[in-house]
């Protein structure tokens, strides 16, 4: 029988690269999406279902069907809320198998918002019943293309306050493949009530990842550190609400605490290879630096 795995978050950085990696793995894929009018169907290899987090019912007909769950929530303050939705209706409509984008940290006490609403929900799967596994990936490799490009390509530059903060930098293709990993293993059994902690395979600095960067695009590129007031009137320039700034701005903190600097094994024990290293993630995307 082939199997339909619902994918929510379907348009993200990540969410579309599981996507694309389900696809590739021959998997029969619904992407779970705000409106179907402005996502590819892949030439209708890929089914799409629009879906409102906020109103539950309009997650039936997403779910109608569906086996297995890989679960992506927008960030936000409701993120428990939409969980709870989510897990919901999965329990309702017989779904066997949950794999949940976490975040690093998400089972430590730490007081931070981000990890606190991203533990609630992993709680909610628990008691839910229905079999899972945590992803727990670190910082994205793909930010530095997503969001700190423009300034890269305008001020060969980028800019945060994060000091001499060590970050074990993962690119977004490896947690992607730890997902479809344990979405589709054969051996499924080994993945459920697992949390992987994913991480790239060494803790950078940004002064290492401005080097790495130089090297790759053939010009010298900077980091530049600033502050938390000249970040937060960054956000609010950008259009960023204070929640999000707020939230961010908390996590930058645990980067200079060195919370982030931890290198684990889980891609080399699901996957049975290598991470990519920051260097080859610099040169497969070099044309977004220049």
């Amino acid at each position: 029988m082939v199997e339909t795995i619902l994918v929510t978050g379907a348009t993200g950085t990540l969410g579309s690269e599981v996507v694309n990696q389900l696809l590739s793995a021959e998997q029969k894929v619904r992407a779970a999406v705000h409106s179907t009018t402005r996502f590819s169907s892949n030439g209708n290899r890929i089914e799409l279902a629009e879906i409102d987090y906020n109103k539950p019912e309009t997650l039936v007909s997403a779910f109608k069907g569906a086996n297995k769950l890989f679960l992506l929530t927008p960030t936000s303050p409701k993120a428990a809320e939409l969980a709870t939705n989510l897990v919901n209706e999965a329990k309702n409509a017989g779904i066997r198998h949950i794999v949940k984008q976490s975040v690093m940290g998400a089972d430590t006490s730490l007081e931070v918002v981000h990890l606190r609403l991203h533990r609630q929900a992993e709680k909610i799967i628990e008691e839910s019943g229905i079999p899972f596994t945590f992803l727990r990936p670190n910082d994205f490799m793909q930010n530095f293309t997503n969001f700190y490009g423009p300034t890269i390509k305008s001020n060969n530059a980028f800019y945060l306050p994060a000091e001499d903060a060590k970050v074990s930098f993962v690119d977004v293709r490896d947690i992607a493949a730890v997902a479809v990993k344990t979405l589709t293993d054969n051996a499924i059994s080994r993945h459920i009530g697992k949390a992987y902690t994913i991480t790239g395979p060494e803790a950078l600095s940004y002064h290492q990842v401005a080097e790495i960067l130089s090297q790759a695009s053939g010009r010298k590129i900077d980091y530049v550190n600033v502050s938390e007031e000249v970040t937060r009137q960054g956000m609010k320039d950008m259009g960023w609400n204070d929640w999000v700034i707020n939230t961010t701005l908390q996590l930058f903190d645990l980067y200079r605490k060195g919370y982030v600097s931890q290198v684990s094994s889980a891609i080399e024990e699901v996957l049975e290879r290598k991470s990519i290293s920051f260097a080859r993630f610099a040169e497969d995307y070099t044309q977004a630096f220049r």
